[in-house]
């Protein structure tokens, strides 16, 4: 069971990074532009015609949607109208301060100019058309014209993609066409048309608070009415300023970029070199597997351990209520408790405390002898009675607990659990699960990389499948306990078939108190019980086990331990009573299923 856990956790977390991480990035997604397109068409008197195509994306509603614009060194914002796009309507916006639903108002200073739209804005994609007038845009100078402008101001709160900048000139075939931009240029294009006296510049991203500025070279006969002029040569001037602006540009860009590609191959260098060291440890240090055992023969040889401890080594888990009703027949062989059937009754027996000394540093024998019970004993009944309280239920259930975990761990101490071995699967498991994240990381780095990124992929994935492999297939027990455990295998074989046997010529070997705990654990106490009562006459049985707890032989035909386990378990977790699936633990639900239909009929 817990292999198939720890199976399924490793699965989980492995998928984790591939399916999961990229759904929480979505899920967390804010307020962003999903296109952001604006055509500047300069006119002839050297102002400027805008048009903003704007498309929002709102992670929720919203009154009002202000779109900032830088015009420093501009002389006015006029001409200014607004429309919209939501679903298949378009609705032009009036201008006033009203700020009723679709209107619009203006705000500027010497630097900047803010547009402020109003409506009832839901979650469904947006498309705002804005278009505008700028006077003087264009500066003239004596041997060229000059446009200086942010396009997208920093005071955008908010990121934009599929980024498109136009400057359309009113003049066709010019004599030179020159651009420099500043701001995020990492997914920059620019394309540069003397022929149509067009510039084109697209971005895939932009980041909130980053502007974009563009600056424009071109003829001073392009805009021969502009009135804006400064009476000087400029162009070489401009042109050294921005050349030397953009050399440093260059050189920063590619200082960045050998940053990155140098990080990214040293970080591809570590992942794989962890996964080799993994692959070296995996080597030195393998994980065991499993080995066909033998053939079960039948054995009534009896381990050294209690039956408790046997359940232990048998499922390497914490022992069950079968094994504690195995552990109260030990007490009575050891006189420390005895087991007797309440009179007149056919379905429950008292377990009364004889030795005190056993409740030290047990508090499920202390809460069963001492809250469950009343002077020293307690029956099915009273561990029925006292279950109906959640609080004592959970108490007891607790109790039962620290009971098994210690059970549990005191027969790790034998030596039959190999915890060497279990650190070093540890320590293969957490290195494997640590490398996915660094590798996931790595695979993004080299998305421009396809075969690198593949071949990580294929790397991750061998690498779980093998440890899955591994782990589903390992051993868990010492070469002393794999022995053990093979015993105890023969020992269950022959309880399970002990009716059909012959005990005379072993009586000497078998017929001895231990004998029934151990059937009881293996879920066989019934048949064990019959094939004592067919071969050894009742009054030699009752010799050999009246003073220890001869009672078993006469509740119920050895239902002893399939009560006691179901009471119990029905007692600290009732959820959990399909856990007891034995024999003896189906022979009891039989009788009771049968008298439940009686009782209905």
């Amino acid at each position: 069971m817990k292999r198939k856990k720890l199976t399924w956790l490793f699965c989980l977390f492995f998928a984790a990074f591939f399916f999961l991480v990229p759904a929480v990035a979505h899920a967390s997604a804010k307020d962003d532009i999903g296109k952001y397109d604006v055509t500047v068409n300069i006119l002839k008197n050297g102002d400027a015609k805008v048009t903003h195509e704007i498309t929002y994306n709102l992670s929720k509603k919203a009154h009002q949607l202000t779109l900032p614009q830088s015009i420093s060194g501009i002389d006015d914002v006029y001409a200014v109208s607004v429309s919209v796009v939501s679903g298949s309507k378009k609705i032009r916006l009036k201008q006033g301060t009203s700020h009723k639903k679709n209107t619009f108002e203006t705000k500027q200073t010497n630097k900047n100019s803010e547009i402020t739209t109003y409506g009832n804005y839901g979650t469904d994609p947006l498309k705002f058309t804005y278009v505008y007038k700028l006077r003087g845009f264009v500066t003239n100078y004596k041997d060229c014209a000059e446009v200086n402008w942010r396009v997208i101001s920093n005071n955008l709160t908010v990121p934009q993609r599929n980024v498109g900048i136009h400057f359309v000139l009113p003049q066709k075939n010019v004599r030179f066409l020159r651009i420099w931009n500043h701001g995020n240029l990492d997914t920059a294009k620019t394309n540069v048309s003397f022929s149509k006296g067009k510039v084109d510049v697209s971005l895939k991203q932009n980041p909130a608070h980053q502007s974009l500025r563009c600056h424009l070279l071109f003829p001073e006969t392009v805009t021969s009415k502009n009135k804006k002029i400064v009476k000087q040569h400029s162009k070489e001037h401009i042109e050294a300023i921005e050349d030397k602006k953009l050399e440093k540009s260059v050189q920063k860009r590619e200082k960045k970029q050998n940053t990155y590609r140098l990080i990214r191959f040293v970080w591809l260098g570590a992942v794989i070199l962890s996964i080799f060291l993994w692959f070296i440890y995996l080597i030195k240090h393998p994980i065991k597997q499993k080995i066909a055992m033998p053939d079960l023969e039948y054995s009534y040889d009896l381990p050294k351990y209690p039956a408790e401890f046997a359940e232990v080594i048998l499922t390497n888990d914490k022992p069950t209520p079968r094994a504690f009703a195995a552990y109260l027949l030990e007490l009575a062989f050891e006189k420390k408790v005895t087991i007797e059937t309440v009179p007149n009754s056919k379905n429950d027996f008292y377990v009364k405390l004889v030795n005190k000394s056993i409740l030290h540093g047990n508090e499920l024998l202390k809460m069963l002898f001492g809250r469950v019970g009343k002077k020293g004993r307690f029956t099915l009944k009273d561990l029925e009675s006292f279950s109906q309280n959640d609080k004592q239920r959970l108490r007891l259930s607790s109790a039962f607990d620290k009971w098994a975990e210690n059970i549990l761990k005191r027969a790790k101490n034998t030596g039959y659990y190999d915890q060497q071995g279990e650190k070093r699967t540890r320590v293969a498991i957490i290195w494997c699960i640590a490398n996915i994240p660094f590798a996931v990381a790595c695979i993004c780095m080299f998305l421009d990389k396809p075969a690198i990124a593949i071949l990580l992929v294929i790397l991750i994935i061998f690498c779980g499948f093998l440890l899955s492999r591994l782990y589903r297939n390992r051993e868990t027990y010492t070469a002393s306990g794999i022995a053990t455990r093979y015993r105890l295998l023969c020992l269950k074989k022959t309880f399970e078939d002990i009716r059909r046997m012959n005990l005379e010529p072993v009586k000497d070997k078998i017929l001895h108190e231990q004998l029934v705990p151990y059937s009881i654990v293996f879920g066989s106490s019934r048949n064990t019980i019959k094939a004592l009562k067919t071969n050894f006459p009742a009054k030699r049985l009752q010799i050999v086990f009246e003073s220890y707890y001869f009672p078993v032989f006469i509740f119920s035909d050895g239902d002893y331990a399939a009560s006691l386990s179901e009471g119990l378990m029905n007692a600290i977790a009732p959820k959990k009573i399909d856990k007891l699936n034995t024999n003896d633990d189906l022979s009891i639900k039989f009788k009771k299923n049968l008298l439940e239909k009686l009782k209905k009929k």
